[in-house]
């Protein structure tokens, strides 16, 4: 609410305690005086003439509610009384109140100061002005001393969560239980101010950016992430090289446009005294991503509650100073994030860690799929990078369904990609938002898979000196080697053997894709065949001596763990298949009754049979999206031939067991 329709309401409520809402004009301005301790001139009252008539009566100039307003106040039953600005418990009639609301700032225990306060507001029927607050508290415990060092008193206060500070219809600010029900001020009809803006998208947009601005200044450019909003303009053009243009957001005055993102920010005392801050719910978010950043780079994901001001500062290149977090305790501070899904306090042992669910086998592999998805889908994006806001809505888009985190053990999308930060890193642009890119390797990467698709387009072989061109046409993007060292781009290509081949002529150099070795494609096929043929795992001499025997082969473990690693995984040094192989293997059993083929549809039927599951076939049970994709990674074993209703399911002749002695053997569930 603007000044000029507070004073018009304070005015109108001071004439509804007198006789036929009149008033003489000097008590009038007394009384103004006394009860809002802040002065008031005749020239106010005479611009005020929408709401009374100023006339001359007996020899004294007196003021009167016009009748339109008296109207006003019985048609919205605005029937209180002014509120007195101050205790009448534990002040005396002539406590003379600050008209800038200047509070203490204290240092006290916080679970103490919560206590007595809910003890207080008991004593004051749950509630009491915040005026007189310190006076009230200092009588019934020991004295609010103003500390250097200390937390904003009235900031303090509304931290506890179940009590709250509001303005009553005097405006004077009470602090009461958050249940309690009582008057509270709400705009007037004769409130000409835009306090509430019905803002199209476009202004809600530039508040939620302008929430973001105010909280990196404070936090950056602020003694103790507070301001004085007085100050706040000319802080704002110096922080950003720009000024702030209220009007963009649909306000006229800087106060009115700091009071919309209450969420964000706090304005704490009154008058010309009015600090900003940030709000004890942005303060906790703050501290406890701050907190989960310096644990994400620790070993054991735990740290000592007493490390945290060092550890913070060796994160964080500055000092960590307890009441920038609005609180007065580090102990205080640690308790406000207890309850928090993503760290787990141990009172016990006085440690702080991050709360991580044990993801399932299952679970870490769905992952390693994503983790191609994620390089896939950014290797065509300029910069190889896309704003955090629309990955979800460009993966549906990429890939034609949704990306659901859960299938990779996680609840949000953020630590998700946090998990993958050998693949992405996540920064923040110059706006403040969140932006997700391919980290330098995975650009690397990313080029050659660009590279290679223009190869196969091309009919399997591109000369070198169109490579730059038909890159820029296809993914704008300019293609510079000199960005991973290489002088040239065939210097490039060059250490990169093991996915192309340089081709030399007298006139110029093509590349060709580097297709795999028949020789390994069948050594492939026989670890998978040995596998499936001792129930999907064996350890890993076991497997090394009946590829020996049987197919006169050798492996090791580094190529299980490398070539491999799309076919079988190791744990503890046994070596099974992956899911999308178990799938295989149960695939191969269900069809080796039936020569080795059956129709799609039948399959899916007959599979649900089989496993005794009580729904039909899920992709993801074997850490896929979609059926294409899971058919797409067992071609060696099986391949689905046809479209449409016509398609049929068959099994490579390698894999069809019948050919083979081996025990009965019975379908192997899923790992989810």
């Amino acid at each position: 609410m603007s000044d000029s329709s507070r004073r018009t309401l304070e005015i109108a409520l001071l004439l509804k305690e007198h006789t036929d809402y009149t008033c003489v004009l000097v008590t009038l301005i007394q009384e103004y005086q006394s009860r809002f301790q802040k002065p008031l001139h005749v020239n106010e009252l005479y611009t005020m003439k929408h709401v009374i008539d100023i006339q001359d009566y007996r020899g004294n100039r007196v003021a009167r509610l016009l009748p339109a307003f008296r109207t006003h106040f019985d048609e919205n039953h605005i029937h209180t009384q002014l509120e007195q600005p101050f205790c009448k418990i534990h002040c005396s009639k002539n406590f003379i109140i600050n008209s800038d609301l200047d509070l203490p700032f204290v240092k006290v225990s916080f679970k103490t100061f919560a206590d007595n306060i809910r003890q207080l507001l008991t004593q004051h029927n749950g509630s009491m002005p915040l005026a007189s607050f310190a006076q009230c508290y200092s009588f019934t415990f020991e004295p609010l001393i103003d500390h250097k060092d200390g937390v904003p008193l009235e900031h303090y206060i509304s931290c506890i969560k179940d009590i709250q500070i509001l303005a009553g219809q005097g405006f004077i600010k009470k602090v009461q239980f958050s249940q309690t029900t009582g008057p509270s001020f709400t705009p007037t009809p004769f409130d000409t101010s835009n306090m509430h803006v019905d803002a199209c998208a476009e202004v809600q947009q530039r508040l939620q950016q302008f929430s973001r601005e105010v909280l990196d200044l404070l936090k950056h450019q602020s003694s103790h992430c507070r301001l004085p909003v007085s100050k706040f303009v000319s802080a704002y053009h110096q922080y950003f090289n720009r000024q702030c243009r209220v009007a963009d957001y649909g306000f006229s005055k800087i106060l009115d446009l700091l009071c919309a993102v209450p969420k964000s920010v706090q304005i704490l005392g009154d008058g010309n005294k009015r600090i900003i801050t940030i709000s004890h719910r942005c303060q906790m978010k703050r501290f406890t991503n701050d907190i989960i950043r310096i644990l994400k780079n620790k070993p054991q994901r735990l740290m000592a509650i007493s490390e945290i001001p060092i550890e913070y500062e060796m994160a964080y290149k500055k000092s960590f100073c307890i009441t920038d977090f609005g609180m007065c305790y580090l102990e205080d501070l640690v308790n406000e994030i207890k309850d928090n899904k993503e760290l787990v306090l141990d009172a016990e042992k006085s440690i702080i860690k991050l709360y991580r669910k044990e993801r399932t086998d299952l679970e870490i592999f769905a992952t390693s799929i994503f983790e191609q998805d994620v390089i896939d889908m950014l290797r065509i994006l300029p910069d190889f990078s896309i704003p955090f806001q629309k990955f979800i809505p460009s993966y549906h888009h990429h890939f034609g369904y949704q990306c659901k985190v859960q299938t990779y053990g996680f609840s949000r999308l953020i630590d998700l990609l946090e998990e993958l930060s050998h693949v992405v890193k996540i920064d923040e642009d110059k706006h403040g938002e969140k932006i997700v890119q391919l980290t330098s390797t995975m650009m690397e990467n990313g080029i050659i898979l660009n590279i290679e698709q223009l190869v196969r387009k091309s009919h399997g072989s591109l000369k070198v000196k169109d490579l730059r061109t038909q890159y820029l046409q296809v993914y704008r993007n300019e293609l510079d080697p000199e960005d991973f060292g290489s002088s040239n781009l065939e210097t490039f290509l060059s250490t990169r053997t093991d996915k192309f081949e340089l081709h030399y002529t007298e006139i110029d150099v093509s590349i060709s894709i580097k297709e795999a070795k028949p020789v390994q494609v069948q050594l492939t096929k026989n670890i998978v065949l040995t596998l499936m043929l001792s129930k999907c795992q064996l350890s890993f001499w076991q497997l090394k001596q009946e590829m020996l025997v049987r197919f006169k082969q050798d492996i090791s473990l580094n190529m299980c763990r490398n070539e491999l690693r799309d076919y079988v995984e190791i744990v503890d040094q046994t070596i099974r298949l992956t899911p999308p192989m178990v799938f295989a293997y149960n695939l191969v059993l269900l069809l080796s009754s039936r020569d080795g083929r059956m129709p799609y549809d039948d399959f899916i039927v007959e599979y649900q049979r089989r496993t005794g599951s009580g729904h039909l076939l899920y992709p993801a049970d074997y850490g896929f999206p979609t059926m294409l994709r899971l058919f797409d990674a067992i071609q060696i074993v099986a391949q689905v031939r046809g479209r449409r209703n016509f398609k049929i399911i068959i099994v490579n002749p390698e894999f069809r067991l019948g050919r083979y002695n081996h025990p009965k053997t019975s379908f192997i569930p899923s790992l989810t």
